[in-house]
């Protein structure tokens, strides 16, 4: 871990790594986050439940699939959720944050694999997409906080700050390597009418480096 830490640090100092520390015990956990760690990742609620009471200061980052039944409390829990993937969820986890009384950070997942299997939003689609955002039924303070760079749903407390995606599972590096660029093309075209979406999430342990490019 603090070997790629640091080869992050070295080659992109902007870059932020996100430990997946799911199945990861408590005691290891807050080692990861002293070694330098910042953000870690976890895609179940249980063990995040029973695991982030006894944590040290970090950012907490859901990537897990989205199911609706579990959303009140993938709100509680994390500070960014990395994998929404509809409409329907993003309108889902703004009613719930409005509840809570909670700003949330949201990242827009693709399907840049192509995989039937792999969630996400449908890369072709993402005009639908912008246009379903702008149409809300508050559109027009959502207009006016384009205007200002932010895009947030129903106004006040989801806040979309990037994408994320996952590549195919393949040992071909190009393959991985052309949807990573794919994926940073679509953050493009959405942070031309948005220019707060900032954000690219993509690379596992394997990957890092392409990711990194």
């Amino acid at each position: 871990m603090n070997d790629i830490l640091l080869k992050i640090l070295v080659l992109r100092p902007n870059v932020t790594l996100v430990a997946v520390t799911k199945s990861v015990g408590i005691e290891e956990t807050n080692e990861v986050i002293k070694a330098g760690v910042r953000a870690i990742g976890e895609n179940r609620i249980e063990d995040a439940e029973k695991k982030f009471p006894h944590l040290l200061p970090v950012e907490k980052h859901f990537i897990g699939q989205i199911q609706s039944r579990k959303i009140k409390r993938i709100v509680e829990l994390f500070d960014v959720i990395q994998s929404v993937g509809s409409i329907e969820h993003l309108q889902r986890i703004e009613n719930e944050a409005d509840k809570q009384q909670k700003d949330i950070r949201v990242l827009l997942q693709f399907n840049i694999s192509g995989e039937k299997q792999r969630g996400g939003f449908n890369p072709e689609e993402l005009g639908k997409i912008i246009q379903a955002i702008a149409s809300d039924p508050l559109s027009a303070n959502s207009r006016e906080l384009a205007d200002k760079g932010k895009i947030i749903l129903a106004i006040r407390h989801v806040e979309i700050i990037g994408v994320m995606g996952m590549a195919s599972q393949t040992n071909d590096m190009a393959i991985v390597r052309k949807q990573f660029r794919l994926l940073k093309s679509i953050r493009d075209e959405l942070r031309t009418t948005y220019p707060a979406i900032t954000e690219l999430s993509m690379g596992m342990s394997d990957e890092y480096k392409i990711a990194i490019e």
